[in-house]
């Protein structure tokens, strides 16, 4: 864009170039070049992607006005009477406005055109020679009406907007050969056939030529998505497809026509003759109705933390081409003292502005959002962790702690998937949630079992040459409840597998087994704040039982309820995979058996950090195999003279014959206990633990 020519529409701009470039960027148009070229200082600038307004020196202009507090007008328009030929004819709601001017040319001479316009023209690449359609892309560049001009001689009939019907065509104005245009597109076309790609570009059958004296000059308002639609179809971006799928201002319709005729008579090409203005009738639509939003002040000053006067929002809004009214006393912030604003949205900015949000953007880039105090808002501090939430945490922790990957499967798949577990003909497993109209029949079946995916995974990584396997997933489980009916269960299911390399001095290579999934489940429920219990048998098995090796699984149960079950899955279920690995664990819980609490989540309340930090000190006991740690834990909570918040195993170390426990205990501190009263109170807890089980084998390390 020339700069000078923008200055001649915003004299405001400050003399030197570097200042008015700045100026520019800080209402929001970034200024990516500023050239000194022979043709004066250019300017290539980046405009916001959503405003079509923009694209012209009258929309950078009003841009600024509203700055500098300075209104922008329209430049002259010619008077357009009214025709007495036949208004051109919609047939579609995606055209919104359209009309034609009529005039007659005393000649065509490029020379009339300014230079100072065929200079800015040919910075964009829209200068053709043709005075007409010169004047028709000075139009658009000024004032950002696209426009297109037809030699009124060359059509035949009135025209008429339609859509393009199969197999339509038409040699557009940059192509030799007609170009079959789809069927659906906006098209402007008389008795012969289209002229003209509504809103993206013309047809050579009705182009101006030099030798064109009768001008009709087309100027509309047509759907955005019908042009993008159009543009893309087609593979070109035209100047007014740019404009016009951005969305145009329906005020600026026949405005269009009327500028591009003062133009020419102002460049003495016009004949003596009528002058006139047809304009058809189109669809009504409701993005172009009237639009008011109400502008609380109060609220915009708490937004920005700047006491605001509407006088001067008034103003800026007003030179922004926004009408402004102080709200009537029966609007819902009327009575505020003149605190709020209606503010009437123009036809330019109806595609873009639907809120009082969108009203405080352009009252913050009109003061600059420099000025603005750099204050965070004011924010709550958000609702505490539902039981729910902190569970799944606590889970993760201690899954990831142990070197578990998290993985998502899909939630469903067919019935030959599900027949490679080999369940019996009578198991639970057999019934499914079906999807009736599956796209993929290969997904068709809501899981009732994740065992079978997480199969799928140790395969899928298997095949890769990967020794280890440990990952876990939250998801649903569906179970059939008659023929209509199902439950959602809610699972946590891991799978280990492999050879475990230990990154320490003391051993590597270590494969799983049972007891290594039941010390990771009686992690999982310590983190819970509970419990398992471990049964071989259950009066109510697990729908899985029948997969998992005998003797070397079991099932969980948490107050007294069967949760799940873990193991060593079954060699036979394994072999239809195929895995080539010895043994493969895994376990699957309801989790929400571990809530620690099941009050309704409202009743949650955040746990209050500490005043005075915790007490805590570590004791390390050798345990022999068949006593849990838990057994010990138990035992000293039991006799512990002083308040205990927890009791928990920090480390475990295994050589030959020692198996050493690291327990650390954290005493409540009030402020009032001393050191002496801790130390007595460990000696009490040791004391105990080796009077307990000192004929088990404990001792103290």
């Amino acid at each position: 864009m020339s700069l000078s020519l923008l200055r001649g529409y915003r004299p405001e701009l400050p003399a030197a170039s570097r200042a008015a470039c700045e100026v520019l960027e800080d209402v929001g148009i970034e200024v990516k070049r500023l050239q000194d070229t022979p043709r004066g200082e250019v300017l290539t600038v980046e405009l916001l992607a959503n405003r079509g307004d923009h694209h012209c020196y009258l929309g950078l202009a009003r841009e600024l006005g509203g700055r500098f507090e300075a209104p922008t007008v329209l430049p002259p328009l010619a008077p357009l009477a009214t025709s007495d030929a036949p208004a051109p004819l919609v047939t579609t709601d995606t055209c919104l406005a359209f009309g034609v001017a009529r005039v007659d040319l005393a000649d065509a001479d490029p020379a009339r055109l300014p230079e100072e316009w065929a200079e800015a023209l040919a910075l964009n690449g829209e200068h053709t020679g043709l005075l007409a359609v010169d004047a028709g892309n000075v139009t658009g560049r000024e004032i950002g009406q696209p426009v297109h001009v037809y030699d009124a001689d060359l059509l035949s009939g009135p025209l008429r907007v339609r859509l393009s019907e199969e197999g339509e065509t038409a040699v557009l104005l940059d192509a030799d050969e007609p170009v079959v245009l789809p069927a659906g597109l906006t098209v402007v076309a008389d008795d012969e056939g289209v002229v003209a790609v509504a809103g993206v570009i013309g047809a050579r059958r009705a182009a101006v030529t030099d030798s064109t004296r009768a001008l009709l000059v087309e100027s509309a308002l047509f759907d955005p998505a019908a042009v993008r639609r159009a543009a893309r179809a087609l593979a070109r971006q035209t100047a007014a497809a740019t404009r016009f799928e951005r969305g145009a201002d329906p005020a600026l319709s026949a405005a269009g026509a009327a500028r591009t005729v003062a133009l020419l008579d102002a460049w003495g090409a016009l004949a003596d003759g009528p002058r006139t203005w047809s304009e058809a009738v189109c669809p009504p639509d409701a993005r172009l109705a009237p639009r008011e939003i109400l502008l609380d002040i109060d609220a915009l000053d708490t937004y920005y933390a700047v006491d605001f006067d509407p006088a001067v929002v008034e103003r800026r809004l007003t030179c922004l081409g926004f009408t402004v009214r102080k709200a009537d006393e029966a609007d819902e912030a009327g009575s505020a003292g003149g605190r709020a604003l209606r503010v009437g949205v123009p036809g330019h900015r109806l595609w873009d502005v639907f809120n009082p949000e969108c009203l405080y953007e352009e009252i913050g880039r009109m003061w600059s959002f420099d000025s603005f105090p750099a204050i965070l808002p004011e924010a709550g501090g958000g609702a505490a962790p539902t039981p729910r939430q902190r569970a799944r945490t606590a889970l993760e922790q201690v899954l990831v702690g142990y070197g578990f990957f998290e993985v998502v499967t899909d939630g469903f798949y067919s019935r030959t998937a599900h027949e490679r577990l080999g369940v019996s003909a009578d198991s639970p497993l057999t019934r499914h949630v079906e999807l009736r109209n599956a796209i993929d029949r290969n997904f068709s079946l809501l899981k009732n079992n994740a065992l079978l995916q997480a199969l799928d995974i140790a395969d899928y990584n298997q095949r890769r040459s990967l020794t280890l396997g440990k990952y876990f997933e939250f998801t649903h489980l569906f179970e059939a409840v008659g023929a209509e009916d199902h439950l959602e269960l809610p699972v946590l299911w891991g799978m280990v597998w492999g050879e475990e390399t230990y990154g320490a001095w003391q051993r590597g290579g270590q494969g799983f087994d049972f007891w290594y999934v039941k010390g990771v489940l009686e992690e999982l429920a310590h983190a819970c704040g509970t419990r398992f219990e471990f049964r071989r048998t259950a009066d109510d098995p697990s729908p899985l039982t029948e997969l998992m090796h005998p003797t070397r699984s079991v099932h969980v149960y948490a107050d007294g309820r069967r949760v799940g079950l873990c193991g060593e899955v079954h060699p036979s279920v394994t072999a239809n995979w195929k895995l080539r690995t010895d043994r493969v664990l895994y376990f699957e819980l309801d989790w929400t058996a571990l809530l620690a609490e099941r009050a309704p989540e409202g009743a949650e309340q955040v746990d209050e950090l500490p005043e005075h930090p915790l007490l805590r000190r570590d004791v390390a006991f050798h345990l022999p195999a068949g006593l849990t740690a838990g057994e010990v834990r138990t035992a000293m909570e039991a006799v512990s003279p002083l308040e205990l918040a927890w009791i928990r195993v920090t480390d475990l170390y295994e050589r030959d014959e020692v198996r050493a426990h690291t327990f650390e205990l954290a005493f409540q501190n009030d402020n009032t206990v001393t050191a002496d009263q801790v130390n007595h109170a460990m000696s009490t807890l040791t004391s105990h633990v080796l009077a307990t089980f000192g004929e088990r084998g404990v001792y103290q390390r």
